[in-house]
């Protein structure tokens, strides 16, 4: 990656155009990140990923909420991988709920070719042209991986498996597939990612599999590395930003790493419309303007069903925006308790549980979109959103709508204060 010096010369308005198409190339909320040199953060799972890789017949499994930047780490391990003379062989497939253990590897296999004599003359075929009209076994496929190279570093990426709605025989066939693959020390690995709180909700059943993989949880992003996210990106643009603007981004994102590109490329692009090189704050106020009337139709279709009263003075705008204030675990979680001292803020006055805990329970039902999941027992109930993009949301459609004092503003600009509204949920 080519840096710019630090003290760049002055903005012109022939340098807009060229820094807006830059500014959009390199925040990039809709598409996984690409360039390993871009990538912030997740020391741990790269970590975690490269022993899976490392060793042969171990596999991974890469779980989390959506949006926490699963996809983006399953794409950059071909480039993070130390291959040294060896050749990285990366493949990623995207389930759908139709996908089979079959269809999955028919689409590996249209990438992998084969050389067989056919009447005495050498053919090229595909191997799914091979498998064709074949139920496929785990054999096959450890038969398969056994004809790489040892100087091949074989990758296999099973995305979003969680969209698979068979009755679980693709989850057994996989898990047979992997032991049989550690069984015989073949060097390929498969790495499996979905949304799920645990590899026992992606492969239930299956806990014979634990000895030869590899468990990479992704949490929400920590406020350090979605600052490297920004920061690396500013750095090859050749802009600043105000530390104010850096910790309000950051904040309000919530440890999503979208909703830090969302933010950063309206903000930068503001700046630079203005000849500036560097972002306040005022530009990233405009950049939240920007999402709320982007591309979230279907983030505002639920939250305004969600809110939606006919009885006057109804609260479930002001509980559905303490619920996103609120303190929570790195799931995402948080208790009926937690809720209470965002609430009393945003009304101006002493509440008690009690006059939220029913609105709770009413946000998971389909009345109210199901905005919310609940877990635990009576007594004990722990709720989050069920789509984490729909935090930052109702948190920045609270602000914009006025729901939010200037004095708890205020925790938005100072980088010490830790979280939006620490106070807020004590």
């Amino acid at each position: 990656m080519n840096y710019r010096p630090s003290n760049p010369r002055k903005l012109n308005s022939e340098d807009i155009s060229p820094l807006l198409f830059e500014i959009a190339q390199l925040f990039t909320p809709s598409t996984p990140i690409r360039l390993a040199d871009l990538f912030a953060g997740r020391r741990r799972q790269i970590n975690q990923l490269l022993e899976a890789v490392a060793e042969p017949g171990r596999h991974a499994f890469i779980y989390g909420e959506r949006g926490v930047g699963k996809t983006s780490l399953s794409q950059i391990l071909a480039l993070i991988v130390p291959a040294g003379r060896q050749h990285v062989l990366h493949a990623r497939k995207a389930c759908i709920a139709a996908d089979t253990f079959e269809t999955i590897w028919l689409r590996f296999f249209k990438e992998l070719r084969v050389h067989q004599n056919e009447n005495g003359r050498e053919v090229t075929k595909t191997l799914s042209e091979v498998y064709a009209g074949r139920d496929l076994e785990p054999d096959d496929i450890v038969r398969e991986m056994r004809n790489f190279s040892a100087n091949d570093i074989p990758i296999f990426v099973i995305d979003e498996f969680n969209e698979i709605r068979d009755d679980g025989r693709t989850a057994g066939l996989l898990a047979n597939t992997m032991k049989a693959l550690s069984d015989d020390g073949v060097a390929a690995t498969i790495v499996i990612v979905g949304v799920g709180d645990s590899v026992a909700q992606l492969f239930a059943g299956h806990a014979s599999i634990e000895r030869c993989t590899e468990e990479v949880p992704m949490p929400r992003m920590s406020n350090d590395e979605l600052s490297e996210i920004i920061d690396k990106r500013l750095a090859t643009l050749g802009l600043t930003i105000e530390p104010d603007a850096r910790w309000k981004i950051i904040i309000l994102s919530r440890g999503l790493p979208t909703y830090v590109h969302r933010l950063g490329k309206h903000a930068a692009s503001r700046a630079v419309t203005n000849l500036r090189r560097r972002i306040c704050e005022e530009d990233v106020d405009v950049g939240i303007e920007e999402v709320l009337h982007g591309s979230f139709e279907s983030l505002r279709t639920v939250y305004e069903k969600a809110i939606h009263s006919n009885q006057p003075g109804s609260l479930f705008k002001e509980i559905l925006l303490a619920c996103a204030l609120s303190s929570a675990d790195d799931t995402g979680y948080f208790t009926p308790a937690a809720v209470l001292g965002p609430f009393e803020k945003i009304r101006g006055r002493s509440m008690t549980i009690a006059q939220y805990r029913n609105h709770l329970a009413e946000f998971t039902t389909d009345k109210r979109s199901a905005i919310l999941q609940r877990m635990g027992q009576e007594r004990s109930y722990r709720y989050r959103f069920r789509d984490p993009a729909m935090l930052p949301y109702v948190l920045m459609k609270g602000i914009t709508d006025g729901m939010v004092s200037e004095d708890a503003k205020g925790f938005l600009r100072f980088p010490e204060q830790g979280r939006l509204f620490d106070d807020m949920s004590n």
